[in-house]
């Protein structure tokens, strides 16, 4: 072991035999846990594997009471076994001895099965021949085995598709991504099958060649004409059509066999990482079953209470959009009033929900410097989609029934483009000025009555990614977050930017904008900030509602802990609220929620907790804080509750280490009493107004209302 590793063997073990006098077994060895979790001892020359090598060498994992008792043993230990040569195979017989579970939870964890040439996995599979492990490892077996000949046909089409340029690949699978528009479509176009696209995008990208990004005006018109024109307008050349067909043959079967893979990789990750997920292996019945529905209820609900936050914000949106005046103003041309007014509205929520929830300003940063109107960012988006749905969209969908051919449909849409002066293929590109020239007039306002070209530059930085940067990122940090199809939908190759209108016309703008800026830009220097106006803005909201609000109070530290700063505290009528508020990004994958969960919300429980002490110490202690938060007790601890805000909808109501977490937009529509709005916009009058608080706001009200998850009763 190194002298680092030695080192945090030493501090895990005593942060364990430090707490044990005081706590279970179980609890002090989930202390020592969260320790090296989150990247516990730090320092500038401490290794991830260091750590783990330190963790794994700690004598109480081979204490199995303690390991039975700890909540987090099973994850810690998956964190460990990412390293081939950090834990010893003896201490992994001993867990697979006396505390089994915990082991083939961290194996499913760390999904150390799929790594099958793993020396650690091998000697387990070869030492443990009893009955519960050959079933276990039988199952891990089989969910591999279903991925094979999914592989093999993935691995034979992209041979097929090889000899394709990225644009070209983008030809083709402009053409294929229509099939959701015809009536034999998927239900869901922006779902499931933009993640095939994007994965096959993302391969693709990850072999280009710098050819591929040389793109000029005579290569993209002779790419154009070679490999889209065939498809379209069939009969200009046989040659060309008969290869043609054969590429796009080659290209279904790839996105048919990629749709396959991830669904089995979901099982794979239901297997992993789903709590209720058991397994068997019985003869004709699957390998994988949950113990309950629970789960399964709760993703079904949290999609529920997204759809109804999408009716408030809706909402509140009409109202703004009433008293600004705009609602008598004709947007743009006449024949396209309406539907420039929806798109204007949804603009107008989009902003409401970044500011309120998220944090944002009124303009938004980049990466070189300059800064857009956050309206103007989302507006455009909206408008694009609005362009996309009707001048794509609507009239292929005509052509459609005409004709019954897609490809028919697709050659009439182009060939009417083409008769009137436009771009209407599969795939749109134009030059860089080419397009800010049309994003310009989005950005009409009051400072630039004719819009401003470097605000609609600015804008197309946003949405745009850069393939080539992209492809250079993916080959040399495969880790990094890559934008999703609709995150940025402008695609930079050369000096084009390229778009698909099936993207376009259905994205979901506003969680578009929302992973842009937390997800793939996670970085961003104004991040920081945006977190800290996410707990100001709560804190304005609870003062409106009467309580007194201390933000970014520090305990003192002592010899046992330092709390840190601890986000709110409030008081109101000798209740005291301690809140811990977390900030981040959409998610769409349960595997997404599990991260969350075990890493986000889990350390806040971990921070609440401790702060919880310091806090119920100061309010003791520190009588200026008593003073500023009007508080007056002498046992706080017994009128105390310490809640997790996150902006996160997926773990609304949940406990997470025992405590609750509470939805940022939840206790948004709590605290305004708008639990009405949460209704379609046509179901709205003056009954439905129904009050969480009828006889006036008060706090013990307001703590049942939040904690019995009042506020989506007989909703979802």
């Amino acid at each position: 072991m190194t002298e680092n590793g030695e080192r945090c063997r030493r501090h895990y073990q005593s942060v364990y035999e430090r707490n044990q006098p005081e706590i279970s077994k179980g609890r002090a060895l989930d202390e020592s846990l969260h320790h090296f979790l989150d990247q516990r001892p730090a320092g500038k020359n401490q290794s991830a594997f260091e750590r783990a090598q330190g963790l794994a060498a700690a004598l109480f994992w081979f204490d199995a009471g303690a390991v039975a008792q700890s909540e987090l043993a099973s994850l810690a230990l998956s964190r460990v076994l990412h390293f081939d040569n950090a834990v010893s195979i003896d201490l992994l017989l001993h867990l697979a001895s006396h505390n089994p579970e915990t082991l083939r939870w961290a194996i499913r964890y760390s999904k150390l099965f799929e790594r099958i040439e793993s020396p650690l996995l091998l000697a387990l599979r070869a030492a443990l021949p009893g009955d519960d492990w050959q079933v276990f490892f039988g199952v891990c077996d089989r969910l591999l085995d279903q991925l094979k000949p999914f592989d093999e046909l993935i691995a034979h089409a992209e041979k097929q598709l090889k000899h394709l340029s990225l644009l070209e690949l983008f030809s083709y699978l402009s053409v294929l991504a229509y099939q959701a528009f015809t009536e034999d479509g998927s239900d869901d176009p922006s779902g499931q099958q933009w993640k095939v696209y994007n994965r096959i995008i993302l391969n693709k990208l990850r072999v280009c060649s710098e050819e591929d990004f040389r793109l000029s005006e005579s290569r993209l018109g002779q790419s154009l004409k070679r490999h889209l024109s065939p498809i379209i307008f069939p009969g200009s050349s046989n040659s060309d059509g008969v290869r043609c067909r054969q590429n796009l043959e080659s290209l279904a079967l790839l996105i048919d066999a990629t749709q396959e893979r991830i669904d089995y990789e979901g099982s794979i990750d239901w297997f992993c990482f789903d709590p209720e997920c058991r397994y068997q292996l019985k003869p004709g019945e699957s390998v994988i079953y949950n113990q309950s529905k629970t789960g399964t209820e709760r993703w079904q609900r949290t999609g529920r209470k997204s759809d109804l936050l999408w009716h408030y914000w809706m909402n509140r949106a009409v109202h703004e959009f009433a008293l600004s005046g705009m609602a008598e103003q004709i947007i743009g041309s006449p024949e396209n009033h309406e539907l420039n007014q929806l798109a204007f509205i949804k603009a107008v929520r989009s902003q409401l929900q970044l500011q309120q929830i998220y944090g944002l300003e009124d303009r938004v940063s980049l990466k070189d410097g300059s800064q857009v109107q956050l309206h103007h960012l989302l507006l455009a988006s909206e408008l694009t989609s609005v362009f996309f749905q009707k001048e794509f969209i609507q009239p292929f969908q005509s052509h459609l029934r005409e004709s019954g051919v897609l490809t028919q449909a697709l050659g009439r849409l182009a060939m009417n483009g083409m008769l009137s002066g436009e771009n209407r293929f599969p795939i749109t590109w134009s030059e860089e000025q080419e397009k800010i020239r049309k994003i310009t007039s989005w950005t009409v306002c009051d400072e630039h009555p004719k819009g401003s070209a470097d605000s609609a530059k600015a804008i197309l930085t946003f949405w745009t990614s850069d393939f080539k940067a992209l492809s250079q990122q993916l080959k040399q940090q495969p880790r990094m977050p890559a934008p999703r199809l609709y995150e940025q939908p402008f695609y930079k190759i050369g000096r084009y930017s390229f778009q698909f209108p099936w993207v376009g016309a259905q994205q979901n703008n506003l969680t578009a904008a929302i992973n842009n800026l937390r997800r793939v830009n996670a970085r961003r220097a104004d991040a920081q900030a945006e977190t800290q106006r996410v707990e100001l803005a709560l804190a304005e909201s609870l003062r409106q509602r009467g309580f007194a609000v201390e933000v970014g109070y520090r305990p003192a530290v002592t010899d046992a802990d330092d709390a840190g700063e601890v986000d709110l505290i409030c008081h109101l009528d000798g209740v005291v609220l301690l809140l811990e508020v977390k900030s981040g990004y959409i998610r769409s994958t349960r595997h997404e929620v599990w991260v969350h969960l075990t890493n986000t919300l889990r350390k806040a429980a971990w921070q609440l907790r401790r702060k919880q002490v310091a806090v119920l110490s100061a309010l003791m202690a520190d009588q200026e804080l008593r003073a500023r938060l009007g508080y007056n007790g002498h046992e706080p601890g017994a009128a105390l509750r310490a809640w997790i805000v996150d902006t996160s909808i997926e773990l609304d109501g949940q406990l997470v280490d025992g405590f609750r977490v509470v939805s940022r937009e939840a206790l948004e529509v709590i605290l305004r009493d708008e639990r009405q709005l949460l209704r379609p916009i046509d179901q709205l009058d003056e009954e439905s107004r129904d009050s969480l608080f009828p006889g006036g706001f008060k706090v013990d009200r307001f703590i049942a209302v939040v904690e019995s998850d009042e506020l989506w009763r007989d909703l979802c």
